[in-house]
C-alpha cells in the first residue's frame, strides 16, 4: 500500500503517536470496566448492599477515566483534522491510516480491533446484568403491590398498627345452659 506520508501532507506523525497512545490507554480502561461488570454480575446474583455500592463506585471511577481519555483523543483528533484539512466527523481510524507509517499503521489497526471488540463485549455484558436488574425490579413491585393490596383492602384482616381488625358482629351470640 503506498503511503501518503510525503512532502504532499503535513506530517501528522506525532499527532498519530499521541492518538495510538490514547487509545492504548483507552483499552486498558475499557479493560477495566470489563472486569467491573463482571464482577457486577456476580454482586447481582448474590447482591448485598455494601458490594453493590461499591460496584458502582468502581464503575463510575472507570467511566470517568474514559472520559477523560475521549477527551483528549478527541482534541488529538482535532488537531489532525485542522492539519490535514479534514471534518472531525469524517476522520476514524481507517480514514487516518493513509498517513500513518508502517508501525503506526499496524497499532492503529490492533487499536481499533481491540476496541471494536471491548466495546460490543461490554455492551452485551452491560444488556445482560440490565436484564437481571429488570428481572428483579419487576419481582420486587410485584412483592410490594402484593403488600399494598393487603393494607389497602377494605377487608384486610390486619389494621396498620398490626393488630388483628375486630370483626363486625351481625346478630346476638346465644349462650345455652343444660
Amino acid at each position: 500500500m503506498m503511503q501518503l506520508h510525503t512532502s504532499l501532507h503535513p506530517d501528522v506523525s506525532p499527532l498519530l503517536d499521541s492518538l495510538i497512545d490514547l487509545l492504548k490507554r483507552e483499552i486498558a480502561v475499557y479493560g477495566e470496566l470489563h472486569t467491573a461488570i463482571i464482577q457486577e454480575r456476580q454482586i447481582l446474583l448474590k447482591p448485598s448492599l455494601d458490594r453493590i455500592l461499591e460496584s458502582n463506585s468502581k464503575k463510575e471511577t472507570v467511566l470517568l477515566k474514559a472520559k477523560m481519555l475521549e477527551e483528549g483523543r478527541l482534541k488529538v483528533v482535532k488537531k489532525i483534522a485542522k492539519m490535514l484539512e479534514l471534518e472531525e466527523r469524517d476522520i476514524n481510524l481507517t480514514t487516518l491510516l493513509p498517513y500513518a507509517d508502517y508501525s503506526q499503521e499496524k497499532d492503529l489497526r490492533d487499536c481499533q480491533s481491540i476496541l471494536h471488540g471491548l466495546v460490543a463485549e461490554n455492551r452485551e455484558m452491560n444488556k445482560n446484568n440490565k436484564g437481571l436488574i429488570d428481572y428483579s425490579l419487576q419481582f420486587l413491585q410485584g412483592s410490594v403491590d402484593f403488600i399494598h393490596s393487603l393494607m389497602s383492602s377494605a377487608s384486610a384482616c390486619y389494621m396498620p398498627s398490626g393488630k388483628m381488625r375486630p370483626i363486625a358482629r351481625n346478630g346476638n351470640i346465644v349462650k345455652t345452659r343444660g
